[in-house]
This record gives structure tokens, C-alpha cells and sequence, in this order.
């Protein structure tokens, strides 16, 4: 085996791509590895067939340049061009509401929505967001302890059971049926989950002023990967590649044993072992041992920069220590989501009596941007693949494309008929391996600073890392996921 690297960083999403860009200048050897054919995992975007000049972003797709300092500097170094996200982030005044089979906009919820709802509750959903913390929860001095009215921790205790305590069922519902975001995470998130942490009838209601790149949001960690290959002749990078164990070798170098992978219109599956393909597959394996169908290199220093379901699958003994293995399974909460875009010629939608940029349901088409997964999993096993990108992973069947029209007329108030067939569609559905998820969710009895401090580096005795956003309060943003770099690399000073 030819020398080790200094640092083997898996997975070559944002976070990874990340790692190895902000590594790139520190004259080490450092390799990077990918499970699929794709740089940007979560960070994937298309163009629809005849629409060229518009960006389809698969997952991620914007950010708040007055939050997210980090990715404002990577985007600005890459040299990307910013440019207005249209759809914000959240309601504004006319964004419509389709509850309980009423249609209403954002400013209507308190006197319009059909749910028999006390008095005092006949407010803005904002101000009711924030009564139903600020009543019914004290904090310490500093703020740092968030307690129920009994004395119980709101991080202890899920969302669910502390909205049993205090609301009515009513109440609750309509809570829940109008935040898509919260009621998408399930019942045993953590409850300080849905704490405001300031009083947001403060403000107008409106979308937040928010950023997306005009090269597409993948063009991020292609941009980074691109640098970092460019910065040193030592960098490697490897696509197909999965790891599967990681063992630490008697001289404290780490074996990395990977499966050779194979991406075929999209879809990433293993390579199964047979006489011919006995030996090395992929690209640019001359500097890797490949036995029976495996490859093995090895690392001074490993960064895992991947999902927690793939992480769940990884052979290393770092992850059989108990409290670790309970962080792992148990303390955040998968959250699977899905997006669906059609194409079309025209804008007819915009003519729709009830035309809106955002809207929120409670038909499976739940928010304009968000889903959820269960129905539209299923709808793919039936019907023929229509005309997508050429991804079978993120194709969508007619049963798919007619679900969804059928759901949009009734929300937009519409007949079928005014929906028409798209020229083109796909869907993503982040819930299977390796990703499993589209953002994370902390589950009720886990205090965030104390996992997210063992999880960073999960066995004191290893110099194994986990770059990646699982274990970031910020999940569902990339500036988690590079804020969680950050920490892991001041090990490395």
C-alpha cells in the first residue's frame, strides 16, 4: 500500500467538499471520497428539458446572507454569482392557507380557519406561536434552561406531550396543521423544537430576504471540490467509493475498506463481487490496494462527512461505545422530505383566482416547497416514468405527476382539468440510504451542547471526526453543516 494519507474525508457533499477546501493549502495529502458519481449530496441541481435558463434545485436551494456569514464567504471566494431566492422563506400576507377543506390567506388564520378555536387563540398565527411558549414555559436567569410550567425541561419532553398539557386539542391542531415545517418532523421531537426564540408579532409578517446562486446551488461544493483539487498535486479525489469499515491499524493508522459502487442513470448501488470484476474499479485507483473485489487505503486522520443513516452502517468500533451508540440512533430524528417540480411552456398558474407563491395544506401536498414522503413513495411503483432529466433518481411515474395535480387543483381551488399535464417533471424523496433524510430534528431528552460535543469527536482515543450537520442545531441550513467543520478543524491547528 502506498503511503497514507494525512486525511481521508468521505463523503463529498457540502460538508466534505467544505472540509477538503478549507485543508487544501495546509501542505498535507488528503483524499476524498464519494459514494455516488455526483458531487453536492443534498446540494443538487438541474434543468428541465426546454428550460435551460431556470435552476431546479433538487435540495438545497438559498440562504440568509445576514445569518449565514460562512457560506457568504465561500460564495463570494468561489467567485458565484448571488441572486434574489423569488420564493423567500416562509408566509407573507397573501400566501394561501388550505385547511381542513377552507381556503384563506396568511392574514385570515385568526378570524377565517375552521377550527373551534378559545377566544384569546383568535390571534395571528405568529402571536400564537409565540403565546403558546412565552405562557406556558419559564427560563433560568441566562436563558440557557427552558422549562415547562411543572418544572420539566422542555429539551426532555416532546412536542406532542407538552401540546397535550397546555392546548386544547383544537388548538393544537390548528397549531401544527399551519406550521407544514413542524408538524413534518413527527411526535417525538424534542419540544423546545417549536419554541420561537423571540416574539415574532413584533415584526409584519413577509418573507425573509434571502439569497440563491445563479449557477445553481451545487455549484457550491463542485466550486469547492474544484479548488481543493487545484491547490495541491498531493489531493485526490474518488468517486464511487463506499465505505464500509474503518479500522484503526496497530501503528494508529486507520484502514478505510471501501465497496467500488456503480451510478447508472442516477441510481447508486454496489458493485457485487464476480470473477471479472475481481480487482480495482472506479477512477484513479493506482494508488489503492484492491483486493476480492474491495478497496483499501488508509489515513492518518479521517473525516466522515456523511448522513446519519450512513453513518448508522459504518463498521468502526468508535461507534460501539454506548453513549455514542445511543446519540447516534436515537438522539435527532430523521426527517424525510420531498419536492416535486413540473415544467411547463407557460406560466398558466400565475392567472389562478388563487394564485400564490406559498401555500400550506393538509392534503399530502402539505407546503409549496416541502412534502411529505409516504404517499409519493408509493406512487412511484406505479405508473410509467414520465419525461424527467434522465435520473431514475429522481424520476417521477405518471401516478406520481396525476397525485399531484389532483392535489394542487383541490388546494388552488381549481378542477383538474385547469391543472394541466407537464411537459416534464421530476421529485426528489430524501428518505432512503445513504442520505435518509432532508434535515434532522433533536429528539425529546437529549441536551443539544452535550451531544453535539461528543459527536464531533465520538472516541477520544481516535482521530475520527464527524464534519456533517447531523448533530448542528442549524441542519436544515449548509451554514450548519460548515459551522460544524469549523469546529472539527481546530483539532487540526
Amino acid at each position: 500500500m502506498s503511503k497514507c494519507d494525512d486525511i481521508a474525508i468521505i463523503g463529498a457533499g457540502i460538508t466534505g467538499s467544505y472540509s477538503a477546501w478549507r485543508l487544501r493549502k495546509k501542505n498535507l495529502k488528503i483524499s476524498l471520497y464519494e459514494y455516488s458519481n455526483r458531487i453536492g449530496g443534498r446540494c443538487f441541481t438541474v434543468q428541465l428539458p426546454g428550460i435551460p435558463d431556470v435552476n431546479v434545485e433538487m435540495g438545497a436551494m438559498r440562504f440568509k446572507p445576514e445569518e449565514h456569514e460562512l457560506v457568504n464567504q465561500v460564495v463570494d471566494k468561489l467567485g458565484l454569482e448571488v441572486v434574489d431566492f423569488e420564493l423567500g422563506e416562509g408566509p407573507s400576507e397573501d400566501s394561501l392557507y388550505y385547511l381542513r377543506g377552507k381556503h384563506m390567506q396568511y392574514n385570515e388564520l385568526a378570524t377565517h380557519s375552521p377550527y373551534n378555536l378559545p377566544p384569546e387563540y383568535r390571534v395571528p398565527i405568529s402571536t400564537l406561536n409565540w403565546k403558546v411558549s412565552n405562557d406556558f414555559t419559564v427560563s433560568s436567569k441566562n436563558g440557557d434552561v427552558i422549562k415547562s410550567l411543572d418544572g420539566v425541561d422542555l429539551y426532555k419532553q416532546s412536542r406532542d406531550w407538552y401540546y397535550a398539557k397546555y392546548l386544547d386539542k383544537e388548538t393544537e391542531s390548528f397549531v401544527k396543521d399551519s406550521d407544514s415545517w413542524v408538524s413534518g418532523h413527527g411526535p417525538d421531537v424534542a419540544a423546545v423544537e417549536s419554541i420561537p426564540v423571540s416574539d415574532p408579532s413584533l415584526s409584519s409578517p413577509g418573507p425573509e430576504p434571502v439569497k440563491t446562486i445563479k449557477e445553481g446551488f451545487q455549484a457550491i461544493p463542485t466550486g469547492l471540490v474544484e479548488q481543493f483539487l487545484e491547490a495541491s498535486k498531493k489531493h485526490n479525489f474518488y468517486y464511487n467509493h463506499h465505505l464500509r469499515s474503518l479500522k484503526r491499524h496497530k501503528n494508529r493508522n486507520y484502514v478505510l475498506t471501501f465497496k467500488p459502487t456503480t451510478t447508472t442513470d442516477g441510481i447508486t448501488t454496489d458493485i457485487k463481487v464476480t470473477r471479472r470484476h475481481y480487482g480495482c474499479h472506479g477512477n484513479n485507483l493506482s494508488s489503492l490496494l484492491c483486493t476480492n473485489g474491495v478497496v483499501t487505503t488508509c489515513a492518518k486522520k479521517v473525516i466522515l462527512a456523511f448522513p446519519r443513516l450512513a453513518l448508522e452502517h459504518l463498521d468502526w468500533e468508535g461507534f460501539r461505545q454506548k453513549t455514542v451508540e445511543d446519540y447516534l440512533k436515537y438522539a435527532v430524528k430523521d426527517a424525510p422530505a420531498s419536492k416535486i417540480f413540473f415544467g411547463y411552456d407557460k406560466p398558466w398558474w400565475r392567472d389562478l383566482p388563487l394564485a400564490s407563491k406559498f401555500a400550506v395544506s393538509t392534503t399530502p401536498l402539505k407546503q409549496s416547497m416541502d412534502f411529505d414522503t409516504r404517499v409519493w413513495r408509493e406512487a412511484l411503483r406505479s405508473g410509467e416514468t414520465v419525461q424527467g432529466v434522465g435520473d431514475n433518481s429522481i424520476a417521477m411515474s405518471s401516478d406520481g405527476v396525476y397525485l399531484a395535480r389532483k392535489y394542487y387543483a383541490e388546494v388552488f381551488n381549481v378542477s383538474l382539468a385547469d391543472v394541466p399535464e407537464p411537459d416534464s417533471a421530476v421529485m426528489s424523496i430524501w428518505d432512503q440510504y445513504p442520505i435518509g433524510a432532508a434535515w434532522y430534528a433533536w429528539a425529546p431528552g437529549y441536551k443539544w451542547d452535550k451531544v453535539q460535543a461528543r459527536m464531533l469527536k465520538p472516541s477520544t482515543e481516535d482521530e475520527v471526526y464527524i464534519a456533517s450537520n447531523v448533530f448542528s442545531s442549524a441542519s436544515y441550513w449548509i451554514q450548519g453543516g460548515m459551522e460544524k467543520v469549523e469546529e472539527v478543524l481546530k483539532y487540526f491547528e
